[in-house]
């Protein structure tokens, strides 16, 4: 539950700048055929309703995934917004105020999110049984009817005219209404229905029940009722010349019922915004072909470039190969996959300057050091989610920790194994070889078998024994002057060793 909640309010927040992107459009088109916000509109409730897209350079979405659903259930809560500045501002609060805790079998705020779920699942009740009842409420009004021609009615409990059932749709209309009015009010109601309104008001009310938590999908919503009964308008009045056109707006003014509250129903002849529409009546032109072309040309660009997701990019780097971060005059690269939590004993040092992000796109990202001078340290960024040890699919974004290793000799071949190593070498398990210790600096020795011991630091070392080219006999994590303190790290589990040894760490140094 929790995740469809989740990918439900990223897809409310990418419709977010659909949203003000129609908004924009329709102040800009406002000479246009109505129609056209009303087909804008479309495009929105499309982008709200379908959870699949594809990628395209064209996108002018920031970020297809804001919240990442293993982020929030297993990692350090983090927001991808698309937006540095704000990712930036948010995601050091998240980290604080929901930490994960190592104890906890999920982070704190998954709990949230979970209850966050059932609130959302209490308003889509609260608004279908509001819908439901509204639909029962009128339905019983106008069970008192008397019939005028086909699937009209006239009824004395009816105020003002409208259209009711998404399936046989019937017109109902006051008892005391002249002849000459009705014929306003069917041109308009027979336009609801060539329109097929009758169905695209409730499908747009339930979309709103969905997304009922959203601002700016209540905005949307309403701007789309307004723009239909534009749209009706226009098509009732297309033929009517000027006396029609004032008898239309007579009949307009004559059912006004006054500002309502958005319902799933009904189609009220006068029931949004009647000052508003007798001056487009009034008013009303044949827009200029021009016009008609410009807004069909916007209702495409605004399709392309919002119904896609941005396509995943990499820092633009002066490095092909590999990004490289400048560090008092030494150049250091990332070799490692990202981790969710911090090595042991690393602090913050601040944040990277201009000259030391050298180019990645990773200015002001804070990074993290070890007191001890290690030749490593830590950048805290966005990058893409691990597979596996040697795996990362950089289509799925997160913020973690990335290591980032000093280079020396053009190269990382021969330097020290540290405990950080050993913790990632053994995620691969079983598939741990020979040549995954190579570049490290290591001492050969034994007699008959090939024996390499690797030191990393006054308490832990590794040992290597068995034959060359072959799947090695033991990988063992030792304590130093322990024959039988040791684990195979291929085997067992290298973190909890190392953590269970924290302080006889802490006494060695």
């Amino acid at each position: 539950m929790g995740d469809i909640f989740l990918k439900t309010l990223n897809m409310s927040i990418t419709a977010c700048w659909l949203i003000l992107a129609v908004l924009l459009l329709r102040f800009l088109l406002k000479k246009a055929p109505k129609w056209n916000a009303v087909l804008l509109w479309g495009i929105v409730a499309w982008r709200l309703v379908i959870p699949v897209s594809f990628e395209s350079a064209l996108s002018l979405i920031p970020s297809a995934e804001t919240f990442s659903a293993h982020n929030i259930q297993y990692e350090t809560p983090v927001i991808s917004s698309g937006i540095p500045a704000v990712n930036n501002a948010v995601n050091p609060v998240l980290g604080e105020l929901f930490a994960p805790n190592p104890a906890a079998s999920v982070n704190p705020i998954y709990v949230w999110l979970l209850i966050a779920a059932v609130i959302w699942l209490m308003g889509i009740a609260a608004m279908l049984s509001y819908a439901v009842i509204s639909y029962i409420q009128v339905s019983r009004s106008v069970s008192e009817r008397v019939p005028y021609e086909g699937n009209i009615f006239l009824c004395d409990q009816v105020k003002s005219p409208f259209i009711l059932g998404p399936v046989r749709p019937k017109i109902y209309l006051p008892s005391g209404m002249d002849r000459i009015t009705i014929e306003s009010v069917l041109a308009h109601e027979k336009a609801h229905l060539a329109r097929r309104d009758h169905w695209w008001k409730p499908l747009g009310f339930l979309i709103l029940t969905v997304h009922w938590f959203n601002p700016l999908c209540w905005t949307a919503y309403m701007l789309f009722c307004r723009d239909m009964e534009l749209a009706c308008d226009e098509k009732a009045i297309r033929q009517m010349d000027l006396d029609g056109k004032k008898q239309y707006s007579a009949a307009l003014l004559a059912c006004s019922t006054g500002r309502r509250p958005a319902t799933i129903c009904p189609l009220a002849f006068g029931e949004i915004s009647v000052k508003e529409r007798v001056k487009n009546v009034l008013h009303y032109k044949k827009p200029a072909f021009w016009i008609v072309s410009a807004a069909v040309a916007a209702c495409v660009v605004i399709a392309v470039c919002f119904l896609t997701n941005p396509a995943a990019s990499e820092p633009d780097t002066p490095n092909a190969e590999r990004p490289a971060l400048l560090m008092n005059g030494d150049v250091y690269v990332d070799p490692y996959m990202p981790v969710s939590g911090l090595p042991y004993g690393y602090q913050s040092a601040g944040k990277l300057t201009g000259e030391q992000a050298n180019h990645t796109g990773l200015e002001g990202i804070e990074y993290f050091m070890h007191p001890s001078g290690a030749e490593d340290f830590y950048t805290y960024q966005e990058c893409g989610t691990p597979i596996d040890l040697n795996t990362v699919d950089n289509e799925q974004r997160q913020w973690a920790y990335m290591r980032w290793v000093l280079v020396k000799n053009d190269g990382i071949e021969n330097r020290k194994l540290t405990l950080d190593d050993v913790v990632m070498l053994s995620q691969k398990k079983d598939a741990l070889t020979w040549s995954d210790f190579e570049r490290y600096q290591g001492q050969d020795t034994g007699s008959g078998l090939y024996i390499r011991r690797y030191e990393i630091d006054e308490l832990f070392e590794v040992w290597i024994g068995g034959v060359l080219d072959e799947t090695p006999m033991y990988i063992y994590l030792k304590v130093n002057n322990e024959a039988d303190d040791a684990i195979d790290i291929r085997t067992e589990n290298a973190f909890a060793f190392i953590e269970a040894h924290r302080k006889d760490i802490v006494k060695a140094n």
